[in-house]
């Protein structure tokens, strides 16, 4: 019996794509000996960045958590010849999220409000896109076109004709959808009593995203 005669192909989809959507996460990381005291400056940084995005035009609900940890923080230290486990106090943890439609002086007010308050927590600041899923739809059927057109391509050069679609094989990989424009404001460095300049108007960089997927098909004479 003569086999299958196939051609496989990968196919790769590219986009680029403008942002239009704005993820700021917060992280709070602290360590204090004494539990109750750890906990009770804990719960008051949270409440502080819930007024700092009210000040700077959010309603509280915006802020979402992603993550509260409390735990005990050990630490390993030497001690002569062995390595001992030492503890450093109760560690709080929290990751938030503030996400919106880009706007520049949203952000530029979001930080003037916060260099001027006593809680300092990470921030990082992401550009992307609100409706991600339509992204990766199109990027998958950039990748299905770019195959077929490589596997007629193929199949003309050859004399012979593409027959039916076999198999599809993709693997389902998370996507990041992120512009590489990168915006650091170090709080810690700004004088308390100098707001920073929130008119800043600007344009991240757009997104580049790329994926891919591979495809047989039979070959017909």
């Amino acid at each position: 019996m003569e086999k299958n005669r196939e051609v496989t192909v990968k196919g790769i989809g590219n986009l680029i794509v403008p942002v239009d959507y704005v993820e700021i996460l917060l992280t709070l990381d602290e360590i204090n000996k004494d539990y109750q005291k750890g906990y009770e400056t804990f719960q008051n940084h949270i409440i502080e960045l819930q007024e700092i995005i009210q000040k700077a035009g959010f309603e509280k609900k915006e802020l979402k958590t992603s993550e509260i940890k409390i735990c005990n923080k050990y630490e390993h230290e030497r001690k002569e010849d062995d390595y001992i486990e030492v503890f450093k106090g109760y560690r709080f943890y929290t990751s938030l999220k503030l996400n919106f439609d880009f706007d520049s002086k949203k952000i530029g007010k979001f930080f003037s409000v916060i260099s001027n308050s006593e809680v300092t927590p990470k921030i990082d600041v992401n550009f992307t896109v609100k409706d991600k899923e339509s992204v990766k739809k199109a990027l998958l059927a950039n990748a299905a076109k770019d195959a077929k057109e490589k596997a007629e391509i193929l199949c003309e050069a050859m004399g012979v004709k593409l027959g039916k679609i076999i198999t599809i094989n993709y693997n389902w990989d998370e996507i990041r959808i992120f512009s590489p424009t990168s915006y650091d404001l170090d709080t810690d460095k700004f004088c308390k009593c100098v707001a920073l300049d929130s008119s800043i108007d600007f344009t991240p960089d757009d997104i580049t995203v790329n994926d891919d997927a591979c495809f047989v098909w039979e070959i017909e004479d």
